[in-house]
C-alpha cells in the first residue's frame, strides 16, 4: 500500500505579502453594507432628535454609516452648521469633540 500525504502536498505553506492582503481586502468587502434610504419621515425625526439634544444638552444615541460599515456612539450636539453641514459633538466615553458630516447620519434616538 503507497501511503502519501494526500491533499497536503498541494497545500502552500507560504503566502505572499500582497495574496494575504488582496484575501484581507475581500474579507473587508464582503463585510460592508449599503447605506440605506432615508425616507421624509426618517430625516424628520433624526434633525428632531438632534435639535433636542442641541437645545437642553440631553445625550442621544447617533448611528453614521461610513465606507460601508455602521458606527454607533452616544454624543451631545454641540454645535450645528448648516452652511458646512456638520455637526459637532462631544462623544460621552471618550469626552472628545468631533464633527460629522449629516449625510453620515442615518440614526438619532433619544437615551
Amino acid at each position: 500500500m503507497i501511503r502519501d500525504r494526500g491533499k497536503m502536498k498541494w497545500q502552500s505553506a507560504f503566502f505572499m505579502p500582497e495574496h494575504v492582503k488582496l484575501l484581507n481586502d475581500i474579507q473587508i468587502d464582503a463585510n460592508k453594507t449599503s447605506k440605506p434610504q432615508l425616507d421624509e419621515q426618517q430625516l424628520e425625526e433624526i434633525q428632531i432628535v438632534i435639535m433636542e439634544s442641541l437645545d437642553y444638552t440631553q445625550p442621544i444615541k447617533i448611528s453614521t454609516w461610513e465606507n460601508g460599515f455602521t458606527n454607533h456612539m452616544t454624543v451631545i450636539v454641540d454645535n450645528l452648521d448648516m452652511i458646512k453641514k456638520e455637526i459637532r459633538i462631544e462623544i460621552q466615553n471618550d469626552y472628545e469633540m468631533k464633527c460629522i458630516h449629516i449625510d453620515k447620519i442615518i440614526a438619532a434616538e433619544r437615551i
